[in-house]
């Protein structure tokens, strides 16, 4: 019923592709991406491809189970959200920076600066089977000296990107208070019984 499977180095993030065939589980102190492959899972445990076990529970062979590595992203990979276009956006906690990347051939397409040390990331509809696509939002760390204070606590930052074209877009750049984490964004017609508060 379990199965561990080997990911480099000091795992973090682990999300799912729209598809449910790709996972991506980032190591805050890899210099790469990994890329595991649902049904590779699936043939490695049916052919019982173990390296071993880890207090009785099978440990997969790496080789076995890998779709493929992203290739110097960046450092200090977090999280991955999804767009509706096959490709894959991951923040970089210590170069402080959004990556695009395709899900299939596991290219670089374009990379962003964040302010400071992102976390978490949300795209619209990123972790389900239809992701919208068209905005991103960076949950940043490491921000207290951004903004001016304006009481006992200091302001975090977030930043809104456009990414529906090649090229992300900064779009805006706001204060938000305590450590912002994860969070979901969904268009405003999905939300039942919602009103607007003026």
């Amino acid at each position: 019923m379990f199965y561990f499977f080997p990911c480099p180095k000091s795992p973090h993030g682990c999300d799912v592709s729209p598809t449910g065939e790709y996972i991506v589980g980032s190591g805050k102190l890899a210099a790469l991406i990994p890329v595991f492959s649902f049904d590779k899972l699936q043939k490695a445990i049916a052919a019982k491809d173990f390296i071993g076990d880890f207090d009785g529970i099978p440990v997969l062979k790496y080789e076995s189970v890998l779709h493929g590595e992203v290739k110097k992203p960046g450092l200090g990979p977090l999280h991955t959200e999804f767009d509706d276009k096959g490709n894959a956006y991951t923040s970089f906690f210590v170069s402080s920076e959004v990556v695009k990347w395709n899900v299939q051939s596991l290219k670089v397409l374009d990379r962003i600066a964040t302010y400071y040390s992102v976390g978490h990331l949300s795209v619209p509809g990123g972790p389900t089977k239809k992701p919208h696509g068209k905005y991103l939002i960076a949950y940043n760390k490491i921000t207290k000296d951004r903004y001016l204070p304006t009481g006992p606590e200091l302001a975090q930052s977030a930043q809104l990107y456009d990414i529906s074209g090649e090229k992300m877009k900064l779009l805006l750049d706001f204060p938000t208070i305590g450590e912002p984490h994860y969070a979901e964004a969904v268009p405003a017609d999905l939300i039942k019984n919602s009103r607007e508060i003026l």
